[in-house]
């Protein structure tokens, strides 16, 4: 079966009791990392599960468009799996279901991620796909056609849900180029053949750009596979990226039913300690709830729950080289403009008082949502995968998570002063004659 999707937890109480809680520990699974023939290196993950996976991971997400291809990683996550010059596409498709094996293509900012999920003793043929999307799709001309048909029905699709808008728009405000490229390719793109993917395939399709990440697999086997099937690979060197710059700024888009804000700042690199921090921030300032009675337990969460049909959620999203830390309000305008003050109030409040009751609560679901970040095998893969893409090194989640350790009240005090320092992004969506402005709301 071929499947496609486009991109890229929660919830732990901690309770004063009188005796001390100690957290289970999590066994990690064994991770081993190797340097191929090829260039390319090969992280396998081994569950012992019967059910596998390989994915290459290519440093080929939106952030590598230029002025003149935006929207090409889109395009070129639509032509995986198509004709090459062994298999039709349709011979694939049906090949892979036959095997009782999956196929897709996942798109992020920094990565193309190609995936292969089988059972274990089918490694061979499915590497054989994988590697035929690097070295033998043709990209005919007459495919482009359909590759367009169902990019604008892709973006159609997630400009329908008012959270990507916003969230997509959040980012264009604070990056503008790289990181704020769009992971939709848009009307306006300069993508008109399918020569312009071939292009830009050519380009991303090389040793250091390539790492592939499997899953209950042996790893010999998949060093072998890899040694045989991609010695062709181009040993290129890929221009670097423009470093991220953060800009801030606001962005206000009219448009009926609920309305939405996104308030962010400039977050961190995931996998560094400001990372790590921020994650704590992130849950000590978040307004979901932990279960569906009650009225929350943290001071945001209890307040968003007094406002009609209000939503309040953090996020913190961490790039290689920069990363986005925020909340997202959604609900009736007035009620969202509230919330909005609620939300910066929290957010002051964290930079000068925190309660070691709430310290210890978010620290806890800090711990477990980085714990739960490692459990599926589309995670485990996008993990490694740009870990050492981005940074040459694999940290396991008993790393992660012990990271957690070393924080005190004060670094997260720090950590939201810092936070308030950087100039905010605003993106509101709805009515926007209702809806605040940043400058409106005291930071």
């Amino acid at each position: 079966m071929l499947r496609t999707c486009l991109l890229s937890s929660k919830f732990v109480s901690s309770l004063k009791t009188s005796f001390s809680r100690n957290y289970a520990s999590v066994s990690a699974s064994p991770v081993a990392v190797t340097k191929s023939k090829t260039g390319i290196t090969v992280v396998s993950v081994e569950d012992s599960a019967p059910a596998s996976s390989v994915s290459l991971v290519v440093k080929a997400g939106s952030r590598e468009e230029g002025a003149d291809n935006v929207g090409v990683a889109h395009y070129l996550k639509n032509f995986a799996f198509k004709n090459t010059s062994t298999r039709t596409a349709f011979r694939t498709a049906r090949e892979a279901e036959l095997l009782g094996g999956f196929l897709s293509a996942n798109l992020t900012r920094e990565s193309l991620i190609l995936s292969a999920e089988f059972l274990r003793q089918d490694l061979g043929y499915f590497m054989e796909i994988l590697s035929d999307i690097i070295f033998k799709t043709k990209y005919e001309p007459h495919e482009f056609s359909n590759i367009k048909e169902s990019v604008n029905f892709e973006r159609g699709a997630a400009t329908a849900i008012p959270e990507v808008i916003a969230l997509n728009t959040a980012h264009a405000v604070a990056f503008r180029h790289g990181l704020g490229n769009s992971l939709f390719a848009d009307d306006a793109t300069k993508i008109s053949n399918s020569s312009d993917v071939r292009a830009f395939a050519n380009k991303v399709y090389t040793a250091p750009n390539i790492m592939i990440v499997g899953t209950s697999v042996n790893h010999g086997e998949l060093l072998h596979f890899t040694d045989s099937l991609f010695q062709n690979v181009s040993h290129a060197v890929p221009s670097t990226p423009i470093t991220s710059k953060y800009f801030g700024g606001e962005s206000r888009i009219s448009s009926p039913g609920d309305s939405h804000f996104v308030l962010a700042f400039l977050g961190a690199p995931a996998g560094t300690p400001d990372y790590a921090a921020l994650q704590v921030l992130r849950f000590l300032i978040d307004g979901e709830k932990c279960s569906k009675w009650g009225e929350g337990v943290n001071v945001l969460a209890q307040k968003a729950s007094k406002l009609e049909n209000t939503k309040i959620s953090s996020f913190n999203t961490g790039y290689s080289d920069a990363g986005l830390f925020g909340v997202h309000i959604s609900g009736i305008a007035t009620s969202v403009y509230s919330a909005a003050r609620i939300a910066v109030e929290q957010l002051k409040h964290a930079s000068s008082k925190i309660s070691k009751e709430d310290f210890e609560r978010a620290l806890a679901k800090a711990r477990f949502n980085t714990a739960a970040s490692y459990e599926t095998r589309a995670s485990k893969t996008e993990i490694f995968g740009n870990q050492i893409l981005y940074s040459g090194k694999v940290t396991t989640v008993n790393e992660a998570i012990a990271q957690y350790d070393r924080f005190k009240i004060e670094d997260i005090q720090s950590t939201a002063a810092k936070v308030l320092k950087s100039k905010p992004t605003a993106v509101a969506l709805g009515d926007v004659s209702t809806l605040p402005y940043s400058d409106g709301l005291s930071l």
